[in-house]
C-alpha cells in the first residue's frame, strides 16, 4: 500500500472531531494488529507488503487516536513462503520496546514444539497465532482448528495456559458446526487452559454467523472476542447485546487490513473488503469523500453501542480495562473517568 493510499484526509480529521473523539477513551489497547518487514514475508499473489514496525504503529496510533495512550497485542503476521522464525525475532525485537505491549508468536504446523517453548520464555510472547493459509489439507477455505493448530500445539498452550488468537475457517465462521463443536471440545475438556480471542468478531463480517452462534459461544468458558476490521454495524449490535462485554476487546487489524480508505461491505451472507484506491467511482448524490476504514469500523461500534445501551465503563472495558486485567499492561496516563 501506498503512502498516497494512506493519506489521512481532511475528511478523516472531521470524522474524528465530529464522530469519534468523544467516544475513544483516553487509553487504548488495540488486541489485533501487525508488523510488517517485506524481508520476511514471501510471496503471496505478487502482494507488495508494507513495512510496520513498533514505530509506524505508534506513528498510526497518533494520528487515529490522538492524545490517547495506547499499546498492542501484535499478531504474527501470515503469509505463504514467509520466514517464520525470522519474522518473530524481529518482531519481539520490536514489541520489546514497549514494556505494555504484548505478542502472539506466529505458528505454523511445521513449527517445532522445543523452539515454540523456547521463544515463549520472552516475557513479551503471551500466546499463539495461527492462519489457516497453513492449514496441512491445503484447503484454507474449509480446513478445520487443528488442520493449522494442531493437536500438539494446542496441548503446549494448554500446558503453558497460552493465548491463541483464532482467525476461524470455514465459509461460515463461528456459524459452522465443525468449529462449535471444536471450540466447545477444546474449551470444556480437551484443553481447558487455553484462552481464545475469536477474531473479527468470531469472523462475523455480515450479521448472519454471531447471531446464529452467539447463544452457544457465550456458554463456553475461556472465549473472548476482538472487533478488529469488522464495519458492518449489525454483528456488533448481535455481540454487544447478547454477549458479557467483559469478554470483548478491541483491536484494528492494522495497518494493512484496516487503514485504506473503504471498508469491508456485506454482501447477505458474504463480505468482501473494499479498497476505493482500487476502484473509479462516481458520487453523484453526495460528497464523495470515503473515510478510514478503521473509522467506519469505529462508527458502526459507537452507533451499535448506543442501541444497545453499553455504558461508559462497558466502552472502557472495551477498549483497554479487559486488555489491561487479562494481559497484565499497567498504563501510565491517569484514568479521567
Amino acid at each position: 500500500m501506498s503512502a498516497t493510499d494512506r493519506e489521512f484526509t481532511e475528511h478523516d480529521q472531521q470524522i474524528w472531531e465530529e464522530e469519534l473523539a468523544d467516544f475513544v477513551p483516553q487509553r487504548v489497547f488495540d488486541a489485533h494488529i501487525h508488523m510488517f518487514n517485506p524481508r520476511h514475508m514471501g510471496d503471496f499473489d505478487g502482494r507488495v507488503w508494507s513495512y510496520a514496525d513498533l514505530n509506524v504503529l505508534q506513528e498510526w496510533a497518533e494520528r487515529l487516536y490522538p492524545g490517547r495512550e495506547t499499546h498492542f497485542l501484535v499478531l504474527g503476521s501470515p503469509a505463504p513462503g514467509i520466514d517464520v522464525e525470522g519474522h518473530n525475532q524481529w518482531a519481539i525485537e520490536q514489541v520489546q520496546q514497549d514494556p505494555q505491549s504484548r505478542m502472539n508468536r506466529l505458528v505454523t504446523p511445521s513449527c517445532h514444539i522445543e523452539d515454540i517453548r523456547r521463544d515463549l520464555q520472552t516475557a513479551a510472547f503471551i500466546g499463539l497465532k495461527p492462519y489457516r493459509l497453513f492449514s496441512v489439507t491445503g484447503d484454507v477455505g474449509q480446513c478445520r482448528i487443528h488442520e493449522f493448530l494442531p493437536h500438539e500445539q494446542l496441548a503446549l498452550a494448554n500446558e503453558l495456559g497460552l493465548w491463541v488468537t483464532m482467525h476461524l475457517s470455514r465459509f461460515h465462521g463461528c456459524a459452522d458446526q465443525r468449529n462449535l463443536d471444536d471450540l466447545e471440545e477444546f474449551t470444556t475438556r480437551r484443553y481447558p487452559r487455553v484462552k481464545w480471542i475469536l477474531a473479527h468478531c468470531a469472523r462475523s463480517f455480515t450479521y448472519w454467523p454471531i447471531r446464529e452462534a452467539v447463544e452457544r459461544l457465550s456458554q463456553m468458558p475461556n472465549i473472548w472476542y476482538d472487533l478488529s476490521a469488522v464495519t458492518d454495524i449489525r454483528p456488533f449490535i448481535t455481540l454487544f447485546g447478547k454477549e458479557d462485554p467483559r469478554r470483548i476487546l478491541y483491536g484494528s487489524d492494522g495497518v494493512d487490513s484496516t487503514y485504506f480508505h473503504g471498508q469491508y461491505v456485506a454482501l447477505g451472507r458474504a463480505w468482501q473488503g473494499f479498497d476505493l484506491a482500487k476502484y473509479e467511482l462516481a458520487f453523484p448524490h453526495c460528497d464523495g469523500r470515503p473515510i478510514l476504514s478503521i473509522y467506519e469500523q469505529l462508527l458502526s461500534m459507537k452507533q451499535a453501542a448506543e442501541i444497545v445501551g453499553l455504558t461508559g465503563d462497558d466502552i472502557e472495558n472495551i477498549f483497554w480495562r479487559n486488555a489491561s486485567e487479562l494481559f497484565g499492561v499497567t498504563f501510565g496516563q491517569p484514568d479521567d473517568d
